[in-house]
């Protein structure tokens, strides 16, 4: 199975720009916890709400003026539509991720795929179980 087959298309995106603020309130209207992030076709970063809360009002930046681009991961995992669902779920383990922006050959968002969407697909129930164990870990290191 392919993760077109399984991935969120459309993902709404938030732009560099964008107010912390109003970040969060797209989110909270989507009910999501993260938005990939765009510079005009090209993804460059992704904004999750622990990003808002850790990096953002932790560090006392005033969500009305500062932007995503200040806060958000700019070290973006990504995947292909074309690629293997399996090996998907074996990046994530090994990235610690819960999610990947699912981009084309000139890194334009096309989609987003979760843990969630995984699990629900995958054959082999083990593996999954195993993917969040990964994923759940305490990383090393932290990126931004």
């Amino acid at each position: 199975m392919k993760i077109r087959d399984v991935m969120t298309p459309d993902a709404v995106a938030a732009h560099p720009g964008t107010t912390l603020m109003a970040a969060a309130e797209m989110m909270r209207l989507l009910n999501v916890g993260s938005l990939p992030v765009v510079d005009g076709e090209r993804v460059v970063g992704i904004l999750t709400d622990r990003d808002i809360v850790v990096r953002g009002l932790a560090l006392g930046f005033n969500p009305r003026t500062a932007s995503v681009a200040d806060v958000m991961t700019r070290n973006v995992q990504t995947c292909s539509v074309d690629d293997d669902v399996e090996d998907v779920a074996h990046q994530m383990r090994e990235l610690q991720v819960r999610r990947l922006l699912v981009v084309d050959e000139r890194e334009r968002l096309i989609g987003i795929v979760s843990l969630g969407d995984l699990a629900m697909e995958m054959e082999d129930q083990r593996l999954a179980g195993r993917v969040l164990e990964g994923i759940s870990e305490p990383s090393t290191a932290m990126t931004h």
